[in-house]
């Protein structure tokens, strides 16, 4: 099964097992008809799928290494994570709307009140019952925290808001879900605890309050930082790309070719995902190239300087050209630099290689093309090189021409995004198999 469909089905499956499990639940403790008894109803419904929504996203955001097969790599369960950030907010909506328009209704004539049963003569229980005594902090904390968690999205959603400041608003999401969980833990009551969708989500909510306590205090990725200084730093200015030469002087576990890791220069603006531009060699050294794309990265050779502190955590992802296929490898732009690693990796190990490699880019790279020209000559590599203009784009017809049985291949791409989907598009429209193209998705907010 293609990563795609794989997170596709983690996205669908989640609401899907907690509605199985509140439908189970629903028969033990029925409610009771008419509108007001289905309002009521739909309310336990949103609230519950919301704060079990919210909760996967939270623990999606901890990066559990341990899950990063399944999906894919970090970046995939990083799309699901945002996916189910959105989900949760869409249903918190509808479970306020649902909450609150029909008693504006009521005031406004357009509705009927509910029949307000009288109560029973039964004693009130002595003694502390959190049910009871903190229902109304519950309720009353729910409607801000949802005002600040449609806000708080809605900035991490906005592209152009910064980087820097985007990771610290971001981390209040931890803070309204810790404040969420108080409301749905006293909402639910003993009733919905007791039942089949109790269990479950008591384990969802410990594992995701966990994760944004994690957040909070800067324990996201702790065991798999490690920290260095910059040895060089040389900027190629056709290209616009600056490679940075790390030296680390805690422990590294090793990376495999392809794979990226965050790095985090020390200037306040946090960490950034970067792929690693050489193959793990056991000298403590790694090397990125940076593309200028953005106010951050076009300012890096600057402020880059030999003897700077740098802290590196990973690494993460699987793109690591593990597929034991015929390979085609297409690279856009700065997307060569997994492909440089693959190469040294694969000269290092002295590894016969079928493999054909194209490399599109705007810019021509003397320095770039000339390390490209001797990896390829040690491993057998075929390389293709597209300057576009005055070269064509890559497309479907221009791939038959320059690999023709790419259909055999398996394809590892990495560049931008709307080129990979055009490619990946075209070639899935002539029949090749989804699960047979590899991308990574490099937008991680």
């Amino acid at each position: 099964m293609a990563h795609r469909a794989r997170i596709v089905l983690a996205f669908v499956a989640v609401p899907l097992l907690l509605s199985i499990l509140w439908a189970f639940s629903m028969m033990r403790t029925p409610g009771s008809g008419g509108f007001w008894g289905v309002r009521h109803t739909l309310i336990n419904y949103t609230g519950l799928v919301a704060i079990g929504l919210m909760s996967v996203g939270l623990i999606l955001a901890a990066r559990p290494v341990q899950i990063e097969g399944f999906l894919g790599g970090l970046d995939k369960y990083y799309r699901l994570h945002k996916w189910f950030g959105i989900a949760a907010t869409i249903v918190a909506i509808i479970h306020w709307l649902i909450e609150i328009l029909p008693r504006n209704f009521v005031r406004w004539g357009w509705l009927e009140a509910p029949v307000r049963r009288p109560r029973s003569g039964a004693a009130v229980p002595a003694g502390f019952d959190p049910f009871r005594d903190w229902h109304g902090a519950a309720v009353s904390v729910a409607e801000p925290a949802l005002y600040l968690m449609i806000a708080l999205v809605l900035i991490a959603l906005w592209k152009r808001f910064p980087y820097r400041l985007f990771f610290t608003t971001h981390r209040l999401l931890s803070v309204v879900f810790l404040v969420l969980v108080f409301h749905a833990t006293i909402l639910m009551g003993r009733t919905y605890w007791a039942a089949p969708i109790g269990p479950f989500l008591s384990v969802l909510m410990a594992a995701a309050s966990v994760a944004a306590m994690a957040s909070l205090f800067h324990r996201i990725g702790k065991s798999r930082r490690a920290t260095g200084t910059i040895e060089a730093v040389e900027h190629y200015r056709d290209s616009n790309v600056t490679e940075v030469v790390v030296r680390l002087t805690t422990a590294w576990p090793g990376h495999l070719a392809g794979q990226f890791a965050f790095v985090d220069f020390g200037d306040r603006e946090g960490a950034h995902p970067f792929s690693i531009a050489s193959a793990w060699r056991h000298d403590g050294r790694l090397r990125f190239g940076i593309k200028g794309l953005g106010d951050y990265t076009k300012a890096l050779p600057d402020r880059l300087f030999p003897g700077q502190t740098v802290t590196i955590e990973g690494p993460y992802g699987r793109f690591d050209f593990d597929s034991g296929r015929r390979q085609l490898w297409i690279a856009g732009g700065i997307g060569i630099a997994p492909f440089v690693a693959g190469l040294e990796w694969l000269a290092d190990e002295d590894r016969p290689a079928s493999v054909d490699l194209i490399y599109s880019t705007r810019m021509r790279d003397d320095a770039l093309l000339h390390r490209l020209s001797e990896l390829v000559d040690r491993t057998g590599v075929r390389l293709h090189l597209l300057v576009t203009p005055p070269d064509p784009q890559l497309t479907v017809p221009r791939l038959e021409e320059m690999v023709p049985d790419w259909r055999c291949a398996d394809v590892w791409f990495c560049g931008p995004a709307a080129f990979g989907d055009a490619i990946r598009g075209g070639m899935i429209a002539n029949g090749f198999p989804a699960s047979r193209f590899h991308q990574e998705f490099f937008e991680l907010r």
